[in-house]
């Protein structure tokens, strides 16, 4: 049976106003006083994730930044991988000059923008992790977790074929998935979800065949094929379902799925 049970947050663990719901919280108790592992894997800020989960005592690990960053609950493994300097340097000369893109990145604890007011208004809804806004020539080059691009106009394919000429710049030193169908991100070539929850597994000496992932979007298409069980919820972007056409799909995350699933399979 499962030991280790991994989830998104976005669409898939946390409700629509950015909060683990009360059943879920406490279908995660149990599992955890049952000796299982949790862990939530998000394309966020470890800060970020750590500032909905302040006030939610569960002893959990962490991936984040897509797998750039993993953190166990104990504290005793933390790993950071960090894109090349100059990698970082080639992807923001190539895009400072797009007036459709949002340009960002998070750089250890921090996370940097050259958004406007009104569309961080619209695109961050947690006081406690507010950006850095500066001119895209200012941003950092050093200890970046990734670098992300939110269009505008929320044009998946503008973003498409920015990936491909971005890819044609920089090649292999980058690994790229999409967060949202609107928000491309970059990370190191090795750096995926699937990549960390592989490190974080070995770190806990649990076998992947005992891992259970559940996640909606791109960047956990790894996640969910090198887990022993994946699910794809059931308001996933079409384009999961095309990459996992044999993977079991659930409910939302307005109806808590991920943990009625828990709750019914591993608890009962």
């Amino acid at each position: 049976m499962y030991s280790l049970i991994a989830s998104d947050l976005d669409g898939t663990l946390l409700l629509p106003d950015d909060r683990i719901g009360e059943f879920s919280r406490s279908v995660l108790n149990r599992l955890v006083e049952s000796g299982r592992h949790v862990v939530i894997a998000t394309g966020r800020s470890q800060p970020d994730v750590e500032s909905i989960l302040r006030d939610y005592a569960l002893p959990v690990h962490l991936i984040t930044s897509n797998g750039a960053r993993i953190t166990s609950a104990c504290k005793s493994l933390t790993a950071s991988e960090h894109l090349p300097q100059s990698v970082v340097r080639t992807l923001l000369d190539a895009t400072k000059a797009d007036r459709d893109l949002v340009i960002n990145a998070y750089c250890d604890s921090r996370w940097i923008t050259n958004a406007d007011s009104q569309l961080l208004e619209d695109f961050n809804h947690n006081d406690d992790f507010q950006p850095t806004v500066l001119d895209v020539e200012a941003f950092p080059v050093e200890a970046i977790e990734k670098v992300f691009f939110v269009h505008r106009d929320k044009d998946h394919e503008a973003l498409v074929l920015l990936d491909g000429q971005l890819k044609a710049l920089v090649g292999s030193a980058v690994h790229s998935t999409f967060s949202a169908p609107w928000c491309l991100e970059m990370m190191a070539s090795s750096v995926s979800k699937g990549n960390a929850l592989k490190k974080l597994a070995a770190f806990l000496d649990v076998p992947m065949s005992q891992c259970i992932a559940f996640g909606d979007g791109m960047n956990d298409v790894e996640m969910l094929t090198v887990a022993g069980k994946g699910l794809i919820m059931g308001t996933a972007h079409h384009k999961v379902m095309q990459a996992l056409p044999e993977h079991e799909t659930i409910g939302a995350c307005t109806e808590e799925s991920v943990a009625r699933y828990l709750s019914a399979h591993l608890l009962n």
